[in-house]
């Protein structure tokens, strides 16, 4: 490659960079909302004051985005869980099924990837002939903590990201 080309590559992606990069302002916002949300959830945690670290399978039955960075687990007896991601997931909105890689056994945990899918978007609805090795078609994102939650405490906290 040429010494022009090169540069031009590396000036295209700065640019890109740049253009991804979010002000000081929506930057500050976007971490008040997360301290008032883990004010919000830290109400709810057990005796031992800590949250779970895994989920049963058999514990909840759905789920739902409630941002890029929560996810809404209900179970039976209006059981409510909210899991905190490790990073901002932008798929989150565009799916009706996880796909998980669990490390452990019927349950899914801190630290498991998993990506958001439409149930018929699933490589093997969508390819023939199937190919059952292929892991996902979208952005592959991280579990973080589960936080017992009340109903209540999801309507503040949807209240809180509606501020914005």
């Amino acid at each position: 490659m040429s010494v022009r080309r090169i540069a031009v590559c590396v000036a295209v992606v700065l640019l890109t960079i740049a253009g991804c990069a979010s002000s000081p302002d929506d930057e500050s916002r976007r971490r008040a909302i997360e301290a008032d949300i883990l004010e919000i959830l830290s109400l709810s945690l057990g005796e031992d004051g800590k949250p779970l670290r895994c989920l049963s399978d058999a514990r909840y039955t759905g789920f739902r985005a409630i941002d890029e960075k929560h996810l809404l687990f209900t179970g039976p007896g209006d059981k409510r869980w909210v899991n905190v991601l490790r990073q901002r997931c932008y798929d989150l909105r565009h799916g009706s099924v996880l796909r998980v890689r669990s490390f452990s056994f019927a349950r899914i945990c801190d630290t498991d990837r998993f990506a958001v899918d439409d149930w018929f978007q699933w490589p093997w609805y969508s390819r023939w002939p199937w190919h059952w090795g292929t892991w996902s078609t979208g952005m592959t994102c991280t579990m973080g903590q589960f936080y017992p939650v009340t109903e209540g405490q999801v309507a503040e906290i949807e209240a809180v990201i509606r501020s914005r």
